[in-house]
């Protein structure tokens, strides 16, 4: 379950390097950024970026990942799949997604997305679709899926 090594995950020409890899507020918690390459070019610094939870006594381990909304869907997917693979059994996954995913989630259910398919492809159940307003505290739209 350790991210660092979909560091230099390569699909076609572009690949991912992990630029940020540090401790977040409690020590089992580290907060990640994954640029953008083409060829030797960096494209995008902020590609991927999240926390991961690695688990303590009774919490399980979670992820949660967002991506910059400026890519097409499949090329964030081909990055985003080696993410779910390194999660344990009984872990679960945040993906924090863009304004045109929540327009097609009001008339559909998360499965039936590409986020959704996706999940499915790599053994993922349970689906939680998670925008909780706040008082101008918001988190991102997520949508949760379990490894079972």
């Amino acid at each position: 379950m350790d991210i660092r090594k979909i560091d230099e995950y390569q699909y076609k020409d572009y690949y991912i390097k992990l630029v940020v890899f540090k401790r977040g507020r409690f020590k089992e918690e580290m907060n990640f950024v994954f640029s953008l390459y083409k060829k030797e070019n960096l494209i995008e610094k902020f590609f991927l970026y999240g926390k991961i939870f690695y688990g303590r006594d009774y919490y399980r381990p979670w992820l949660e990942i967002a991506y910059n909304e400026k890519y097409d869907y499949e090329l964030i997917e081909k990055f985003l799949e080696p993410f779910l693979l390194i999660m344990p059994k009984n872990s679960h996954v945040m993906i924090n997604y863009d304004f045109h995913m929540y327009k097609v989630l009001l008339s559909t259910e998360p499965e039936n997305t590409w986020l959704g398919k996706m999940f499915l492809r790599n053994g993922y159940r349970n689906f939680k679709n998670w925008y909780i307003p706040e008082g101008y505290k918001e988190g991102s739209y997520k949508l949760q899926a379990e490894k079972l």
